[in-house]
């Protein structure tokens, strides 16, 4: 069980740092933050990078499995950071693919 917990810290960081970087890129080209925030989300998104090598898993599956925690995580994301109240419809869909993770991820084969 610690192995999972571990597991979903992991993909909800890499979501952080992959969701954030993107963010701070974003802020760069679109609100122009200047630069600086344009490099710090670069960093970040090279961070994330590394993130998911640490899953016990290959490649393919670990980023099939990251899909779904990357859509809870955005919109997570958009109610903290943006203020979006999410519509049941979105809620739906993410807890969808949260069952689709935990199918793909943590099924003992």
């Amino acid at each position: 069980m610690v192995d999972i917990a571990i597991s979903v810290a992991l993909f909800f960081l890499a979501a952080l740092f992959e969701i954030g970087g993107g963010y701070l890129v974003w802020l760069w080209l679109r609100e122009n933050k200047g630069l600086s925030v344009g490099l710090l989300g670069g960093v970040v998104l090279a961070i994330y990078g590394v993130i998911p090598t640490l899953q016990p898993a290959h490649f393919g599956r670990v980023y099939a499995a990251y899909g779904g925690i990357f859509i809870v995580s955005s919109l997570i994301w958009g109610f903290v950071v943006d203020k979006k109240n999410p519509d049941r419809y979105e809620i739906i869909g993410a807890l969808i693919a949260l069952v689709g993770v935990f199918v793909m991820f943590y099924i003992p084969r």
